[in-house]
């Protein structure tokens, strides 16, 4: 594992103002390159995160201010304990909103409690002074955290999703990275003559299943594909690219190419079967290895390659459905909002996302921060994959801004793949729920650019 490198220290900038002659002088900051918010390094940060990394950065803020008292607190229960707090108008400084009880940031947005971030990408980065922090950045991940075009919350980790399989597998078999999806049915045949059941998914939890068809939909027709499709644009759901995606995934089940029992499983008993060596293929993002590294065989070599085209012409050969998840944020009416800014811009340095990768196996959105990482296959191959993407990543957002339609259309596709739906139908279904939610005045709705 590659040892924490240095974190930068930069000088904290002071102006003094004089009174009388006789009297006490008082220091306060000024906006410079080291300090662009004009940070009291004397003042604590309250600094609540719902996950270990999202502490991380505390050392090079302390490094950085010696006078101010920083001490995250770890908790996952954040509505619970936040919440109130947002509401009497005492809220934490900075915060990382993840997990099964996190805040409903569009409510947040609401009630206009979150500080617009916009002065934190224009600022230098912690890095390197030359650089602004937008620029510090991956491309694509911003869009995340914009409600209206304001950035409201700053999504830290990039989730790469695509296809994993056992490289050690691959090797024994003489198998070869499908380059197109009529390759990958060929490969999926000549597993199934092996005795795996080809691909497996979890039923339960068809989202996975329909991530598949919207990668290989915006694969081919480019990005316009699936910002129609967040942005309720009348057919956007029986586009071409969306047709030609759903038939090509029901190739799948009419060859016989998804594992028996897969509509049954969840998505850990999927993961324990692909693991047992049951199924050759499986869709998911790369929190797999972190999810099952109890159960993962030694000489399994987990790795994941991209999604692959419907042809040998897409529009984005090297596509890759990344989204941006673990949001930070800085409350509007937080008490020190120059500490919480400031710790965000320690959080995006490259070395404190370098730790978060090594100590986490996750990837961020800084940049090159995991490059040069020793690190396993799993997260290796997603690092590769997510820097070969470029401006070819793939995005969506209905999923978070509408969940009753990502459900619909979820669900949907589970029907599809076991048979209770045709091609058509599926994309009626859907396309019907999006038609109603466009219509529902009761529904803030979001459009992207």
């Amino acid at each position: 594992m590659l040892t924490r490198r240095t974190l930068l220290q930069g000088a904290l900038v002071g102006a003094v103002v004089s009174g009388c002659s006789s009297g006490p002088t008082n220091t306060r900051p000024t906006a410079a390159a080291g300090n662009p918010f004009t940070v009291d390094g004397t003042l604590p940060v309250d600094a609540v995160v719902s996950e270990e990394y999202g502490g991380f950065a505390a050392a090079a803020y302390r490094k950085k201010y010696p006078g101010a008292a920083i001490t995250p607190k770890v908790t996952a229960q954040l509505s619970e304990a936040m919440l109130p707090r947002f509401q009497t108008g005492t809220p934490p400084d900075v915060l990382l909103n993840t997990g099964d009880d996190a805040l409903d940031l569009r409510r947040l947005v609401r009630e206009d409690q979150l500080t617009d971030l916009q002065q934190l990408l224009a600022a230098p980065s912690w890095d390197d002074q030359g650089t602004t922090v937008k620029d510090s950045l991956l491309p694509g991940m911003l869009d995340f955290g914009r409600y209206d075009g304001t950035q409201r919350t700053l999504n830290y980790v990039a989730t790469v999703y695509g296809l994993w399989y056992s490289a050690g597998l691959f090797q024994r078999n003489d198998w070869e990275v499908p380059a197109t999806w009529p390759q990958l049915l060929a490969l999926g045949t000549d597993m199934k003559a092996a005795g795996l059941g080809p691909f497996t998914y979890a039923g339960t939890h068809p989202y996975y299943a329909l991530e598949l068809v919207l990668t290989l939909a915006a694969k081919s027709g480019g990005h316009d594909v699936v910002k129609r499709i967040d942005n309720l644009d009348d057919g956007a759901w029986k586009d071409q690219s969306i047709t030609r995606a759903i038939t090509a995934v029901g190739e799948l089940r009419k060859r016989g190419l998804i594992a028996a029992g897969s509509a049954r499983y969840d998505h850990i008993a999927s993961q324990k079967r692909f693991f047992a060596g049951k199924a050759g293929l499986l869709p998911c993002g790369n929190w797999l290895e972190n999810e099952m590294k109890q159960v993962i065989p030694a000489d399994f070599a987990l790795t994941m390659f991209a999604v692959p085209p419907l042809d040998g012409s897409p529009a984005l050969p090297r596509g890759l459905h990344v989204a941006a998840t673990a949001p930070l944020l800085v409350p509007a009416k937080a008490k020190n909002a120059a500490g919480g800014l400031e710790y965000l811009r320690a959080m995006l340095s490259k070395d404190v996302a370098a730790q978060v990768s090594s100590e986490s196996d996750q990837l961020t959105i800084v940049r090159g921060a995991a490059d040069g990482l020793e690190i396993g296959t799993a997260l290796r191959s997603a690092r590769d994959l997510l820097t070969a993407a470029g401006d070819q990543v793939i995005s969506w957002y209905f999923d978070s801004w509408y969940p009753d339609l990502a459900t619909t259309a979820a669900t949907a596709t589970g029907q599809f793949l076991t048979g209770g739906l045709a091609a058509s139908g599926w994309a009626a279904q859907i396309q019907a729920a999006a038609d109603k939610l466009k219509q529902d005045q009761g529904v803030t709705k979001y459009h992207r650019d």
